[in-house]
């Protein structure tokens, strides 16, 4: 593997500087790591030795690597999963590059969304910074309710706080999803579809109870961009592919599977 400067996106005068150059202002993000096709570990090994490499991406804090239940339908076999934190002052979309980038160049294909893959990188924060764009949303929309996410960073990072609640910490974010049963609500979903869903997911889920819209102590399930959210309470559907069981069926295995950590990092 040529782990070169510019097969990260990167040019040697990027990496130049002068003694009349401000200092570029670093920022600390967390990096979630997955995957389930080939040797996982020595792919995070080289993902890592990449990034290195990037002159203006200093590497932290690593949680270790835990096994997973897969995510979807299509999601193929078991996943190992890790979080990595990283200083940069690489602006959050060409980060985001930075990390496709390594992706691509580590042999992940992007046939199948929610398929097997070889390595995902998401970003997951970036420093206090809030994004919302179509092609970026930072933090991540799915970190509020993927145990994948929450138990490695908390390993690590427990007093982590989300830019956009910022009195929700990975643990206490971590801990709304260990009540049981664990009640959900579906605002507008009409009542008919809620009773079939309940039904559904109960088969499956038994630990699970669907709720009225306005159940203070529910994770509020969010289909829409305008529609209100509770703090750190809710479970954001907005990109999950597939009808509402599938998106549900994706985010409840999210939720209830307990990650088991089975390697250091």
């Amino acid at each position: 593997m040529d782990f070169t400067e510019s097969n990260v996106g990167i040019s040697p005068e990027s990496c130049e500087s002068t003694m009349t150059t401000p200092l570029p202002t670093y920022h600390d993000c967390w990096i979630s790591f997955g995957g389930n096709v080939g040797d996982v570990k020595a792919t995070f090994d080289a993902a890592l030795a990449l990034l290195s490499l990037h002159c203006h991406i200093r590497l932290g804090r690593q949680s270790g690597i835990y096994s997973t239940a897969p995510m979807g339908s299509q999601a193929g076999t078991s996943f190992l999963n890790s979080v990595c934190e990283l200083s940069t002052c690489v602006c959050p979309r060409k980060l985001l590059g930075v990390l496709q980038s390594v992706e691509t160049q580590l042999g992940r294909l992007r046939d199948i969304r929610w398929g097997p893959r070889t390595l995902d990188l998401d970003l997951l924060s970036y420093g206090n910074q809030i994004i919302c764009d179509p092609d970026l949303i930072v933090p991540h929309p799915a970190l509020t309710y993927r145990r994948f996410v929450l138990d490695p960073l908390i390993e690590v990072a427990p007093d982590w706080r989300h830019p956009q609640f910022p009195d929700e910490t990975a643990i206490r974010l971590r801990t709304r999803l260990d009540s049981r049963p664990l009640r959900v609500s579906l605002p507008g979903v009409p009542v008919e579809k809620l009773n079939q869903l309940k039904i559904q997911l109960g088969q499956r889920f038994p630990q699970l109870k669907l709720v009225n819209d306005d159940c203070p102590d529910a994770l509020q399930i969010q289909t829409t961009a305008n529609q209100p959210v509770n703090g750190g309470s809710y479970v954001d559907l907005r990109r999950s592919p597939g009808d509402l069981f599938e998106q549900l069926t994706s985010a409840l295995t999210a939720i209830f599977d307990a990650p088991e950590r089975i390697l250091d990092w």
